[in-house]
């Protein structure tokens, strides 16, 4: 339900030689089941980089390794310092009574712990976080009564507050009407530019296509590449056929301004 925010993937804490984030021959099990195979690619700070894959192709099993909710049974994994993750799922039980603050909230006493108490520094962090989602003039709603896209952008800012190099959010974008996903890409960007390396998964080659990098994986990794690159590969064609071509801003422009209720 939370982000989370871990030390290290690995202990191996080797230099990366400028990546932010290698992977060499990665093998992940789940259960009996093969999840991710020899997966090898290196990734850049500063970067956007889109994960896709069918069903089942590992993407997840990708953001648990990385986080470190998983470990995987061979290779090595290397991350240059903390990960903070925001997780597909935003149910929350109504008795917990959160607001958009608590939720918030949450990604600095991962740093800070439960028992200190925030520092200036911290408040200012939480405010950016709201402020870069839309959410100040929310911050005192409960959580549950939020619109779908505006709790997903509450989950968003809990990751921006942690501020780690490394930002994983797996398929932020997932059933929300177009105006909110252009709000969460270029909220994804914006972080990137300040020097994060945020990785996102998703099922559309759209948003993809705005990505610096794409990680293609079908158990194994198919391709990691730009996106003109990578969309081009004929292993890739296979697996989604011809990559679509959509001016994000004139398709949002095009759709009636009801349709923003939910950003």
């Amino acid at each position: 339900m939370f982000g989370r925010r871990t030390p290290r993937s690995q202990p191996d804490a080797a230099p990366l030689g400028g990546a932010a984030v290698a992977l060499d021959g990665v093998e992940v099990r789940r259960g009996r089941r093969v999840a991710l195979r020899d997966v090898s690619f290196a990734i850049e700070p500063g970067t956007l980089t889109a994960v896709i894959g069918p069903n089942g192709a590992g993407k997840s099993s990708l953001f648990g390794a990385l986080s470190g909710r998983l470990r995987p049974s061979t290779g090595t994994i290397r991350v240059q310092g903390p990960v903070a993750e925001v997780l597909q799922t935003t149910d929350i039980d109504d008795q917990l009574r959160l607001t958009v603050d608590d939720v918030v909230r949450l990604g600095r006493y991962q740093t800070r712990g439960l028992l200190r108490p925030m520092r200036a520094a911290d408040r200012a962090l939480l405010d950016e976080a709201l402020a870069a989602t839309d959410l100040l003039d929310l911050r005192r709603r409960p959580i549950n009564q939020l619109s779908g896209g505006q709790r997903q952008r509450a989950f968003v800012a809990q990751g921006l507050a942690q501020r780690a190099p490394i930002l994983l959010l797996d398929e932020p974008t997932a059933g929300l009407d177009r105006r909110s996903q252009r709000q969460v890409l270029d909220l994804m960007r914006a972080e990137a530019e300040r020097g994060t390396t945020v990785l996102f998964a998703t099922h559309d080659l759209e948003q993809a296509d705005h990505a610096d990098n794409l990680i293609v994986l079908a158990c194994a990794c198919v391709c990691c590449a730009p996106p003109a690159t990578a969309l081009a590969d004929p292993a890739v064609t296979r697996l989604f056929g011809p990559a679509p071509r959509l001016a994000w801003n004139d398709a949002v422009a095009s759709e009636p301004a009801a349709l923003a209720e939910t950003a």
